[in-house]
């Protein structure tokens, strides 16, 4: 179809050209034969090669009639124009009639033997002959004419209203260094400007033209040939040379000409879109065009500079190759902001520009969609989610649509040669986000022997490019692909053995200790193909595919804990967890795993829970139940708390229909951690009593799950202020943990338990003995996060015992341990105490240094800081309080009310409204102070806490004891105070 209405317009085009009624009729007959088969005929691809040759007669026409009279053309031209219109006049006729007894019948569409066509081809091939005959008759004249006027002394005229060259482009960003290595290159070599479409190559040229250097040593002889305007399948030799000869200015489309022509003064010639050429129809016309390079190049007056998709260039010439990079970010940011510029939300923007791989032509098309919509950036944000490669069409042609420059390179000669293989591939490396491992090429395409050539052609038109030991491609690149290819007219990409290879290695990296690396290459594609294969997966397969998105989830936990957006392909699977039939394809990937293992070595900031075991022994069956647990035990340890309830509740309903009531009480008591680590404490001990009763009902109650409950319970006692009453279940749990041996971080978890009640109750001493056997625990296994952890509690007892700077000590201490990603939550821990600490000194400017450091602690953490937002913000808060800036206090404290409110953590948001209140007071606004301590009272009520234990376990929280509001609202003093 492409090529018919290119061909159709170049005859079109022609027709308009020519002086000679007889070739204009020719013409026109011959576009409406092609029109005729475009619109009607089934079998348009047998037409290709009479598409072809109508391509060739329309330029043979306009070389051999070009600026002459009627008079003045060969008879041998005219004879044969008679011949081919009395021929084509014949097929219109029978086309025609194919037209019409198809309209008549009411169908949509006909079809022409091959036979016919074939013959029509031969009567054609006659055609171009005699015209090829006689443009070397008339080329042979002109050399000769050329010759003799030389010979005599005569000065010859070649050029005639040359064009001057393009002025550099309006709007050019981060491209200096470019353009500045490029022609310190020009001035001993030609110059290959390499890159995939709209990557900026021909700006960059034109840039180059208009350099000041460039512009005193060549003056008016730069010259610059646009190739982006015609179709690889439209080139001839002829036609390559005549484009060169009008960009010269010459009357002649002769190769000795345009030699002639650049061989009398320096000439700089620019060829832009040179992959056009280098992909010619014929391989005869390919060869000539690189010949014919060859010999301008050689010509010691000619500097030659090429802009390329294709790598392949010629073995002849000394080039230097510049690869053209995507923008730099700030360049892109230039660009975008020039033509819209934006107010404020520049994270929002540079988000897109970083979606777009900061590519000019695509950043050049949003921004312009942007402006003409006049939209706000948050509408161009939303609009982007929507529609995304429609935004990138503008119009018509290579610079107004991402689609039309993208088709350039897909629909060349070089693509054509290797037939559908290269879009396989191509489809594959779009639906893999982190490219294709170079490594695994043979066994993603064991049907293709010439993988690695497909491979290197691709990489050759800049379609692709390998990084990192993968193959990958442009964000625009991999989004035509994605929307325009893949399901519409090239079948959707066939998935056997890509998902053999993945689901093989996540087997078997989940029997090793040595998964990280992998995992940490492949999640992305990992997390597509499980996506995939959830949403489409025939019942056959579900199963397999629900083990591979349980291992999945399980390796990110371990190795690089990040969001995932599986949870609503997850949930809509159906319930329950039904037998079913292994495909041949995944039985070899089935072996047994220490999933429970894998669980008890990850730990989060806050206590553990318990240990998840999916099936143990039965390494084939996974439900719907499993994954949306795995899921939950991902967003608690990330600290999204509400997902994690959510996933749990969800989990635990699933389990219940399965018969699985040990893991559905497992569900309830993972929730209840969700509600300690919120400040629900009544809802955590009310949950907790529901697993007990659960786990005693269906006689799933062992000595280590009776031992994990007790060590929850005394945790919400502590926390709800029953001190004593919480010591009874810690010191059960304590002695089972210590009898059993082999439970560490429950272990762990009890003894900081028995340091914080003690402690809470005064007894700072007992509060030591138990942080330091926490310690030495930790220390004895050479855990540094178990380490750290345990030196936060310890300094609490120094700042009890007023021992501040040895509090410091430790504290930095603990951060050094926990740095380096080992532990974001702890190294944010030990900063804000120390600030908090710093603040209580009066140091309060430390206290701001600190702060600092935490905030770029957090900007590192990859989003896996929790409820550390907030209590940043709310240490940030405490300090200008205390250093009695109460604006800055006040917008700092809502601005943490408000971080505690969007993730549900009630105990922030208590304190942070009772420190309100007292900015208040402070500020003699009684009925305000008021207002702000009812909300402290109510959230203490829902928290299920007495007012007075506010601050347990978080005594870098408190305010002063000067700050008495909430004392005086307690007892009723308040207004009479």
């Amino acid at each position: 179809m492409v090529a018919l209405t290119n061909t159709i317009g170049v005859l079109d085009l022609t027709k308009d050209l020519v002086p000679l009624e007889m070739a204009k009729g020719v013409l026109s007959t011959l576009s409406t034969i092609l029109t005729v088969v475009k619109n009607t005929m089934q079998n348009k691809d047998d037409f290709a090669e009479i598409v072809s040759r109508c391509d060739k007669i329309a330029m043979s026409i306009e070389r051999s009639t070009r600026g002459k009279l009627e008079s003045e053309i060969d008879p041998t031209v005219t004879q044969a124009l008679n011949e081919l219109r009395s021929f084509i006049n014949d097929i219109e006729k029978t086309v025609k009639a194919k037209e019409h007894r198809a309209v008549t019948n009411r169908a949509f569409s006909a079809s022409m033997d091959r036979d016919s066509i074939a013959k029509w081809k031969d009567q054609l091939d006659y055609f171009l002959r005699m015209c090829d005959h006689e443009f070397i008759v008339d080329m042979r004249m002109e050399i000769g004419d050329i010759a003799r006027a030389l010979k005599r002394g005569a000065e010859v005229q070649f050029e005639s209203d040359c064009d001057p060259p393009p002025p550099g482009p309006s709007m050019f960003f981060g491209r200096d260094d470019l353009v500045r290595d490029a022609v310190e290159c020009l001035n001993t070599q030609h110059v290959v400007l390499v890159g995939p479409g709209g990557i900026g190559k021909s700006s960059i040229a034109k840039a180059i033209l208009n350099e000041d250097t460039v512009v005193a040593r060549f003056e008016d002889r730069r010259f610059f040939v646009r190739f982006d305007d015609i179709n690889a399948s439209q080139v001839t030799h002829g036609a390559f040379i005549g484009r060169i000869a009008r960009a010269l200015g010459l009357r002649s489309s002769l190769l000795s000409s345009v030699k002639t022509s650049l061989a009398t003064s320096e000439a700089f010639l620019v060829l832009d879109n040179a992959e056009t050429f280098q992909d010619a129809a014929s391989d005869a016309d390919s060869s000539r065009i690189a010949e014919t390079i060859d010999e301008l190049g050689s010509l010691p007056s000619v500097t030659i500079m090429l802009t390329t998709r294709n790598r392949r260039v010629s073995m002849n010439l000394r080039y230097a190759t510049i690869d053209v990079p995507a923008l730099e970010a700030s360049a892109a940011r230039q660009v975008f902001t020039e033509i819209y510029p934006v107010d404020g939300s520049q994270a929002i923007v540079d988000r897109l520009l970083s979606a777009l791989d900061f590519h000019a032509l695509s950043i050049n098309l949003l921004a312009h969609v942007a402006r003409e919509n006049q939209w706000t950036v948050e509408e161009l944000m939303r609009s982007w989610g929507e529609q995304q490669t429609h935004l990138l069409r503008t119009g018509g042609g290579k610079l107004r649509s991402l689609a039309a420059t993208i088709e350039l390179s897909l629909t060349s000669s070089s693509m054509t040669q290797l037939g559908n293989d290269a879009r396989r591939v191509m489809q594959v490396v779009a639906f893999l986000p982190q490219g294709m491992n170079e490594n695994a090429l043979e066994e993603f395409f064991p049907d293709i022997p010439n993988i690695r050539s497909v491979v290197d052609t691709l990489c050759r038109l800049s379609l692709m490019y390998r990084k990192l030991g993968a193959y990958t491609m442009l964000s625009p690149i991999r989004m035509h692909i994605s929307g325009t290819h893949q399901g519409s007219d090239i079948p959707s990409v066939d998935l056997t053995h890509i998902r053999g290879h993945y689901y093989a290695q996540l087997a078997d990296i989940c029997d090793r200790d040595d998964g990280g690396a992998w995992i940490g290459t492949e999640d992305a594609n990992l997390e597509r193909l499980i996506a995939h294969d959830l949403s489409r997966t025939t019942r056959e397969d579900v199963a397999i595919v629900r083990r591979a998105c349980c291992h999945f989830v399980l390796q990110l936990h371990l190795h690089k804990p990040r969001p995932i957006a599986l949870r609503a392909v997850i949930l809509d699977l159906p319930d329950g967890n039904r037998s079913t039939k292994l495909s041949s394809i995944f039985k070899a990937v089935h072996r047994s795993t220490k999933l429970s293992s894998i669980l008890e070595a990850v730990r989060r900031p806050h206590p553990p829970k318990l240990v998840f075991q999916l099936h143990p022994g039965r390494a084939a069956s996974y439900s719907k139940a499993d994954c949306v647990f795995v899921l939950g035990t991902l967003a608690d340890h990330l600290a999204n708390v509400t997902e994690a309830i959510d996933l749990y509740t969800a989990a635990k309903r699933l389990f219940l229909l399965d018969g699985r009531h040990n893991m559905a009480a497992s569900c309830l008591e993972s929730i209840a951690t969700q509600y300690t680590y919120l400040g629900k404490i009544a809802d955590a001990e009310t949950t907790l009593q529901e697993a007990l009763t659960m786990r005693r009902k269906y006689r799933v109650l062992g000595l280590f799950d009776e031992a994990k409950i007790n060590l929850r319970i005394g945790d919400a006692m502590m926390r709800r202020g029953r001190l004593q009453e919480a010591l009874v279940p810690l010191t059960r749990a304590r002695k089972y943990f210590e009898h059993r041996g082999d439970s560490v971080g429950s272990l762990g978890w009890v003894m900081r338990l028995h340091g914080e009640v003690e402690l809470s109750s005064g007894n700072c001493l007992a509060a030591r003995h138990h942080f330091e056997a926490r310690l030495s625990l930790y220390t004895g296994m050479n855990d540094d996060v178990g380490k750290s952890n345990s030196l936060l509690y310890l300094s609490t007892v120094e700042v009890a015992e007023g021992n501040v700077s040895e509090a410091h000590k430790l504290l930095q201490e603990a951060f050094m341990l926990a740095t380096g990603g080992k532990s974001t939550h702890v190294a944010c821990a030990a900063l804000w105490c120390r600030a908090a600490l710093a603040s209580d000194e009066g140091n309060f400017d430390f206290s701001r240094d600190l702060l600092r450091r935490l905030h770029a602690e957090l900007a590192t953490s990859g989003g896996r800081s929790g409820v550390a937002v907030p209590i940043a913000t709310y240490i940030s808060a405490r300090n200008e309080l205390f250093a009695r800036d109460y604006q800055m206090a006040r917008d700092l404290f809502s601005s943490a009310l408000e971080l505690s409110e969007e993730q549900s953590i009630m105990w922030y948001q208590a304190q942070s409204t009772r420190a309100l209140g007292e900015i208040s007071l402070l500020e003699n606004d009684i009925t305000g102070a008021e207002v702000w301590f009812v909300k402290t009272k109510t959230l203490c009520d829902n928290m299920g806490i007495h007012p007075d234990f506010l601050y347990v376990n978080k005594g870098y929280c408190k305010l002063k004891e000067s700050h008495g509001g909430w004392n005086l609202f307690l007892e009723g003093r308040l207004r009479s105070s």
